[in-house]
C-alpha cells in the first residue's frame, strides 16, 4: 500500500526561529463567534521561517531565485534518507558516510535527530551545520542531486556562524544545491519512494515556506 506523509511542520506562533527571533505572528481578524460573518486569519512571518527552501539568492544578488524553477524541479523519483545522530554545534562532514548515498540520489534527506530540541533554545542556540567541503563530496558523488534537506534549524550552527555562510555559497552558488531547513522527521520511514515539494509561490523571492510530501 503507498502511504504518503508530510515532511513539513504546520507554521504556529510558535514555530522556532534561526536565532531565537519572534517576528512571526499568526493572528485572528474575523471571528464568527463574535458576531463576523466569515473567519479571518493574518500571517506576518519572515520568509526563512518554520519548514522552509533557501534560493541561490539568499546569498548571492546574482544568484537563481524563485522565478527560476519551472513546475518539473519540484518532483524527485531517488529521494534518500540519511540517519546521523548529530551532536550539539557539531560540523557535519559527510566523510565517513558520503559512500552510502546512492549516486543517483537528487534529494538527500538528512535525518539527524536534533528535531527531539525543537522548542528548546537548544534547538536555534546549538543546533549542528554542514561545512563547506561536504557540498564538495555530495556533488561529486550525487551529479543528480538538487536538494539537501534536514530537520535542523540551519544550515548555519549558530555557534559557527561565519563557517555557515561560507558552506551555504558552497551549496548554493558553487555546487548548485537548494537547501530545506527544519525538516519534520518525526514520522519518517527508513526510507521513501518519492518527493513532492511545494514552495510558497512568491516572485523572485531568496526563500520560502515549502509543502513537502513523501510517498512509501
Amino acid at each position: 500500500m503507498i502511504t504518503k506523509i508530510y515532511l513539513s511542520h504546520f507554521l504556529a506562533n510558535q514555530t522556532p526561529l534561526y536565532g531565537g527571533a519572534s517576528d512571526l505572528e499568526i493572528a485572528q481578524t474575523r471571528n464568527m463567534t463574535q458576531g463576523d460573518t466569515s473567519n479571518n486569519s493574518y500571517l506576518k512571518m519572515p520568509n526563512h521561517a518554520g519548514t522552509h527552501l533557501d534560493y541561490p539568492r539568499h546569498f548571492s544578488s546574482e544568484g537563481k531565485h524563485s522565478d527560476d524553477y519551472n513546475a518539473d524541479f519540484w518532483f524527485f523519483e531517488n529521494p534518500f534518507v540519511l540517519a546521523y545522530q548529530a551532536q550539539e554545534n557539531e560540523i557535519i562532514t559527510l566523510k565517513k558516510e558520503i559512500n552510502i548515498i546512492p549516486q543517483n540520489t537528487d534529494f538527500l534527506i538528512l535525518n539527524s535527530g536534533f528535531q527531539k530540541y525543537r522548542g528548546t533554545r537548544k534547538f536555534w542556540n546549538n543546533n549542528p551545520g554542514m561545512s563547506p567541503e561536504s557540498a564538495d563530496l555530495l556533488r561529486q558523488r550525487c551529479p543528480n542531486l538538487r536538494i539537501i534537506g534536514f530537520d535542523f534549524i540551519s544550515l548555519t550552527s549558530y555557534q559557527n556562524r561565519p563557517l555557515g555562510r561560507v558552506s551555504h555559497k558552497k551549496y548554493l552558488i558553487e555546487n548548485d544545491i537548494l537547501i530545506i531547513e527544519d525538516m519534520d522527521l518525526s514520522q519518517l520511514p527508513d526510507q521513501i519512494q518519492k518527493l513532492y515539494c511545494f514552495p510558497l509561490l512568491i516572485r523572485k523571492t531568496d526563500g520560502a515556506p515549502i509543502t513537502i510530501i513523501a510517498e512509501y
